[in-house]
């Protein structure tokens, strides 16, 4: 599938296969996290099972949520994740330090609750992000600076400016 194709997919489709995505690789963010957490300090732990998670998350929605296949873009578009991370991690520690100051004694569970939280509002932002920066219309028209995607009617959806989206 194409990025065009995968872009007039209802937006409702998008965020089904976004959501799947992002359950594995919470799992995969929160489980390194208690894992790294018996060795290190919570924001190094977070920090760095965010980092792979992210990772695996920019390259399952490239190609499943966003249909971009083949190595065109790849690495653009995995600093581009990355810069999106930033906003995750941003989010996550912030967490981490507010229950710092509420619970200072908080147990690895309750960090990762907190980790949890925190993680669900930095998704609805990634998101957006990647629909409308990483993978947007100028991705779908070939590259950046060419002509964004509108659909054979012309309009586009107010959510990304990308045609035939609702």
């Amino acid at each position: 599938m194409s990025l065009a194709t995968a872009l007039r997919r209802p937006v409702a489709g998008q965020l089904v296969v976004f959501g799947a995505i992002g359950v594995a690789t919470t799992v995969v963010h929160l489980g390194g996290f208690v894992l790294l957490r018996e060795v290190t300090p919570a924001q190094l732990a977070n920090a760095l099972a965010l980092l792979v998670a992210a990772t695996v998350n920019t390259w399952g929605n490239r190609r499943w949520t966003f249909g971009v296949r083949g190595r065109a873009g790849a690495a653009r578009h995995q600093v581009q994740g990355l810069l999106v991370l930033g906003l995750t991690l941003g989010l996550t520690s912030s967490g981490l330090r507010l229950l710092g100051v509420v619970a200072p004694d908080a147990s690895t569970r309750v960090e990762a609750g907190a980790v949890a939280a925190t993680t669900v509002l930095a998704t609805a932002l990634k998101f957006l992000a990647m629909r409308r920066w990483v993978f947007g219309p100028a991705e779908a028209s070939g590259g950046r600076g060419g002509r964004p995607f509108c659909s054979v009617d012309g309009r586009t959806d107010s959510l990304s400016g990308v045609g035939g989206v609702a």
